[in-house]
């Protein structure tokens, strides 16, 4: 009797949860931003059974069974993507037990990040409630750090929050811009290393071998193109060489630079190689004290006016959820509102090979919607009221939201 109550509760949640898909939701009388420049005002977006079916100005109240959302005074944004971090992978920074993150070696391309992914951090609430809804969670340390996949901030586990696995292989460049003599010496002979790695990678490609070399076999997908190569580099001189080094023995790889700190200085170059940039950490000083105060501030406008695509995005774990306060910070510096969100939506999706189905409000795409009563890149105004990922409502309650109203209640403040 207990397991036929069993597999009757499984049954009515399935059940449940299909059927919820199945009733239409029409978001009525927002603003909605669509995540490519363009911005409906008093617009209509109508969702079911996860994917975007309308996006426009016409009243679409008349759904006989359709949940409605009157979204009058308050904006609708695609879900935020947040590329090149390690949320889900680190808990607590001060305790190293709670790192998840990086394995000993230098040549590390098996290591993948989307089976260590813990959907049961702490850290991806603070995420969500602010609208960040996708992540590309990334391995750290040596010089092939592994291969990253994008993932949700919501799931049961980490197959259930998987959006695309094994997305990108990501590479620690070894610059030696500021290295001594015999610094440069250990940085050429790594250099000497990497090649070597990448020839022994292309010969077992294109082999059929006996024995599987899960190294060697995970570098497979650079030579397919079904994964993309992250250059970690920060350096004008590093992104030069890097870019060179690749374009000159292995030009068939798709390359994009992550965080790309002296990008400013290389535009022309970036934009001639037709290489996307990751910028990280928008808040943050320069790479040297010679360099504007603001510089880290200016680069996204200056990527922007060169034509480069480019996505804002944040390394750390926790520091994850001020994203999108990152990307607004750059309006101030150059960019339209509209470029700043498509920093962290469509450009993000492209990036990473998402853009299909994430990364704007559209129709045919996956309802990946998030909704805030005011702009979500201004940090005194960003309130979300609803969030949905592939059209399921995503749950925006964490613990400092909690801590939050009881203290307010203790004190009066709040009934």
């Amino acid at each position: 009797m207990k397991i036929k109550s069993y597999y009757l509760v499984i049954a009515l949640f399935l059940f449940n949860k299909i059927n919820a898909q199945t009733i239409p939701t029409v978001i009525i009388n927002a603003t909605i931003h669509v995540g490519n420049g363009q911005v409906i005002e008093n617009g209509t977006v109508v969702f079911s059974q996860g994917k975007i079916e309308y996006v426009g100005t016409e009243n679409k109240t008349l759904y006989k069974t359709a949940t409605i959302i009157d979204a009058k005074g308050k904006h609708v944004y695609p879900g935020i993507i947040c590329l090149n971090n390690y949320v889900g992978l680190s808990e607590i920074e001060a305790v190293r037990a709670t790192h998840d993150f990086s394995e000993n070696g230098y040549m590390n391309p098996n290591v993948r990040s989307q089976i260590a992914y813990n959907t049961d951090s702490k850290i991806l609430p603070t995420l969500k409630v602010n609208g960040i809804l996708f992540v590309q969670s990334v391995p750290q340390g040596g010089m092939i750090s592994g291969t990253s996949s994008i993932m949700k901030t919501e799931g049961w586990n980490w197959e259930d929050a998987t959006v695309k696995q094994d997305d990108a292989i990501h590479l620690n460049w070894p610059d030696y811009t500021r290295a001594n003599d015999k610094q440069k010496e250990q940085i050429a002979e790594r250099i000497n290393e990497l090649r070597a790695f990448f020839d022994d990678a292309l010969q077992y490609q294109s082999n059929s071998p006996a024995v599987t070399n899960v190294r060697l076999e995970a570098m497979r997908g650079l030579f397919n193109q079904t994964k993309k190569l992250f250059i970690h580099v920060n350096t004008a001189k590093g992104i030069i060489n890097s870019i060179n080094f690749f374009k000159k023995n292995f030009p068939t790889i798709q390359l994009v630079l992550a965080e790309a700190i002296e990008a400013n200085l290389c535009v022309d170059f970036i934009k001639e190689n037709n290489i996307p940039v990751v910028l990280s950490n928008i808040h943050s000083l320069p790479s040297n004290a010679n360099k504007d105060v603001d510089q880290p501030f200016k680069t996204a406008a200056q990527l922007q006016k060169a034509g480069i695509l480019f996505a804002i995005s944040h390394k750390e774990s926790w520091q994850t959820r001020n994203l999108m306060f990152n990307a607004g910070t750059t309006v101030a510096y150059g960019l339209t509102k509209e470029e700043a969100l498509q920093a962290i939506t469509l450009n993000a999706a492209k990036i990473a090979g998402i853009d299909a189905n994430y990364g704007s409000i559209e129709k045919g795409k996956n309802a990946s919607i998030i909704i805030s009563k005011g702009d979500v890149l201004d940090m005194r105004t960003n309130v979300l009221t609803e969030a949905f990922i592939n059209g399921e409502a995503v749950n925006l309650n964490n613990e400092q939201n909690a801590l939050n109203s009881k203290y307010l209640k203790k004190y009066g403040l709040k009934e």
